[in-house]
């Protein structure tokens, strides 16, 4: 039974292992299925070769018809002959062609082909088309001067014997050929060029078309002078259709098995045209093959195969790194659509169109509403499946759109305006199906552009509509007017302005007081961002916290009230004043783009040496969601840094009691929602009791927000919650006003701070 089995086991292993083998071979061979991206990048790359090869047949070509001219006997020597001298010929345009026919004909191809190549890309499809035409044509009219060469005793059919007239016409067929492929490279560089201009893309067949025709053309061209030579007795035998040969392998890097069978038919195919020539008898010693050229010829055929499989993978490999750098610079990793940078270049190029119309297209802006919610209560594993079924809802009801998401759960649709609102109702309406009970929905923003606006300030803008929706369950849609340029503006200059406000000092903390509930004196105060503007005046925070945390500015801010907050604090410890702790706030993506730790450490110890005991954390509930975040890991060092924290607006998300359970908190701070209508609602009094005291069991200290009626206040000290903030107590204030005001009594500084 055990040896069984060890055969079966060997026997799969064998089984495995071929299989592997298998596949390997075939993918060396290149019997692959690639994507569109490979194809076009191989064929690009036999474009840029060939663009090289004809610069050098251009510039051979012109040095071999300078050669001519000058060589021994040549056109120059039939000027030099006098003219009674019986061999005298008046070099004219026949004498040329006997001598040059062949390389102007080179001459033109490689031109029209180096034309062809480096234009390949060329934007402006008109004037490709043009050049393409004007130097194939020329390259297209000489092909008929194949007539001349007839003409001229060129093309012969006949010979003394037998093996002469054979010798005679597949030279004269060669020739012919030589012709005529030429003038098929020619018809093929117009048409390739037309189906281009008006079909506005490349064509791979076509484009490949071009060059193997031109391939084939100095293949036959090699063909005919090494048979010429070799028939001949020419010392230079098959040098010509070697060099040909190689050229044309380089020409066409194509997959391997493609290099291999082109390879064996070239060189098969000439070597049985030249063991059947029939050779002079005076050299037919000296020149026949040998068995010794056979095993060269055929070594040079495997080298020069090993060779183009070794290109081929070579650029195939560069090909699937520039694939994956392609879709990454383009592409959203999560949902597969568009990224931003690829949606705005699109949308530049459309809006910068001649045919564009402002009227008839319209940039949307879609934000899922209750997303956060989702995360809450699904995970981000369904939160991440959720976004990428949405994409894929966008481009159903936007079908030949510019689709993109933004980021996060923001989508960015360019379309036309036909339809749209109810294209928007009927996508609405499949994203709420996405999940029944939670009942996801999307709020649009959306701005016409003009004619060449910036793509990336019409999002902006479109953005901007979209979140004056705010929390308004009724509406759904807001398209950007002149109302809403004024605060898209405001929004414009909080982005640009934020550094220069730092700097002159514009932005800095109020501190609205916290107080104990049993006898209302100050035990700490809560520092709030104020931006206080020498232009615009106090603005409100709503009009630059948002800004600033969605542009991810918002850690400039905080980290500058938190100097801010430590420098006041160690004013007051220089000068013997009154000192209470400070609570700050940051933001969820603070954590994103800062080491928040890092930032106390190096404000509150190293600049200012402040006692970490006065400084407390606030983190609200809602940014811990994802316990495996990156904020989760920085709020646990920062209680293992020494600094005290609390858990802000409790009980405004949906994973409250598991927050409790993940994290060790010292304050739990109550969301004032649960005091609104505290008078009419019955089940507020129970409910706050109810948290105070849990709070109470897991050794957390309480406070409570929003306070502002002496009822409120009452039922708060007898149900024992600690500490209290709101208007009835203060409202924000500046740090000399506070310190006026406990100057005078009328905050009384209590001597327990913790």
């Amino acid at each position: 039974m055990e040896e069984n089995e060890r055969t079966k086991g060997f026997g799969n292993s064998i089984c495995q292992a071929a299989k592997k083998f298998w596949k390997s071979a075939l993918k060396l061979l290149g019997f692959t299925r690639d994507s569109r991206y490979v194809k076009n990048y191989i064929v690009e790359a036999n474009i840029r070769s060939a663009a090289y090869m004809a610069a050098v047949i251009v510039v051979l070509e012109v040095w071999l018809m300078f050669y001519q001219y000058t060589k021994s006997g040549g056109l120059l020597d039939c000027f030099a002959l006098p003219a009674d001298n019986p061999s005298h010929q008046e070099p004219g345009f026949d004498s040329f062609f006997l001598y040059c026919s062949n390389f102007v004909l080179f001459l033109l191809i490689g031109a029209s082909l180096f034309v062809y190549c480096t234009t390949y890309r060329m934007e402006d499809r008109k004037k490709r088309l043009i050049l393409n035409v004007v130097f194939a044509s020329l390259s297209f009219i000489w092909g008929w001067f194949i007539f001349y060469e007839n003409h001229l005793g060129v093309l012969k059919w006949t010979g003394s014997t037998p093996e002469k007239a054979v010798a005679n016409t597949i030279k004269s067929s060669l020739l012919i050929a030589l012709y005529t492929v030429s003038m098929l490279t020619s018809i093929a560089v117009v048409v390739e060029n037309l189906f281009t201009y008006f079909r506005k893309r490349v064509s791979i067949r076509l484009s490949m078309s071009v060059i193997i025709l031109f391939a084939l053309m100095c293949l036959t061209f090699g063909f005919k002078v090494s048979y010429g030579d070799y028939i001949s007795s020419n010392p230079k035998q098959m040098i010509c259709f070697f060099t040909m040969t190689i050229y044309v392998v380089c020409l066409l890097i194509w997959r391997p098995y493609i290099s291999v069978l082109m390879n064996t038919a070239i060189f098969v195919g000439f070597y049985q045209l030249l063991t059947h020539a029939s050779l002079p008898d005076s050299t037919v010693s000296v020149f026949i093959l040998k068995d010794g050229d056979f095993v060269n010829y055929t070594t040079f055929v495997i080298s020069l195969t090993m060779v183009c499989i070794s290109i081929y993978h070579q650029r195939y490999n560069e090909a699937i790194k520039d694939e994956e750098l392609e879709y990454l610079a383009n592409y959203d990793e999560l949902t597969g659509l568009n990224n931003y940078q690829y949606f705005t270049r699109m949308v530049g190029q459309a809006v910068s169109s001649p045919d564009y119309s402002e009227a008839n297209n319209i940039l949307l802006f879609i934000n899922i509403s209750n997303f956060k919610n989702f995360n809450d209560q699904r995970g981000f594993t369904l939160g991440n499946v959720f976004l990428r079924d949405v994409g894929a809802l966008v481009v159903k009801h936007f079908p030949g759109s510019i689709v993109c998401r933004q980021g996060d759960d923001h989508f960015v649709v360019f379309t036309t305006t036909e339809g749209h609102m109810d294209r928007l109702k009927g996508l609405n309406q499949d994203v709420k199906a996405l999940d029944s009970e939670i009942a996801p929905e999307i709020k649009i923003g959306s701005y016409h552009l003009r004619p060449n606006e910036d793509s990336r300030n019409a999002a902006d803008k479109a953005r901007y509509a979209c979140s004056t929706i705010g929390q308004n369950l009724t509406i759904h849609y807001m398209e950007y007017d002149k109302k809403m340029h004024e605060g898209f503006h405001l929004m414009q200059y909080v982005i640009q302005n934020i550094d220069k406000a730092i700097a002159e000092g514009w932005i800095r903390p109020y501190y609205q007081p916290v107080v104990w509930s049993n006898d209302a004196k100050l035990c700490g105060v809560e520092a709030l961002a104020r931006w206080i503007d020498p232009d615009r005046g106090l603005l409100p925070p709503g009009a630059f916290i948002g800004t600033l945390e969605m542009t991810k500015l918002i850690h400039k801010l905080d980290t500058a009230i938190v100097d801010h907050v430590c420098r006041d604090l160690r004013y007051c410890i220089d000068n013997n004043l009154p000192v209470v702790s400070v609570s700050l706030n940051f933001s969820r993506v603070d954590f994103e783009v800062m080491d928040v730790v890092q930032v106390l450490e190096d404000i509150v110890v190293k600049k200012y040496n402040i006692p970490k005991d006065l400084l407390h954390v606030e983190i609200t509930e809602s940014a811990l969601a994802d316990s495996e975040s990156v904020l989760a890991k920085s709020i646990r060092a920062i209680k293992e840094h020494g600094y005290r924290l609390w858990l802000d607006d409790f009980g405004s998300g949906y994973s409250s009691l598991n927050v409790l359970k993940d994290y060790d908190f010292d304050v739990l701070k109550i969301d004032m929602k649960f005091l609104s209508g505290f008078s009419s609602r019955p089940k507020a009094k129970p409910l706050i009791a109810a948290v105070v005291s849990m709070a109470e069991k897991l050794g957390m200290h309480t406070v409570c927000e929003g306070v502002e009626t002496d009822e409120q206040k009452e039922f708060l000290a007898v149900a024992s919650c600690e500490r209290l903030q709101g208007y009835l107590f203060g409202k924000p204030i500046p740090f000399e006003e506070l310190q006026e005001r406990i100057k005078k009594g009328e905050f009384t500084v209590s001597k327990n701070l913790s």
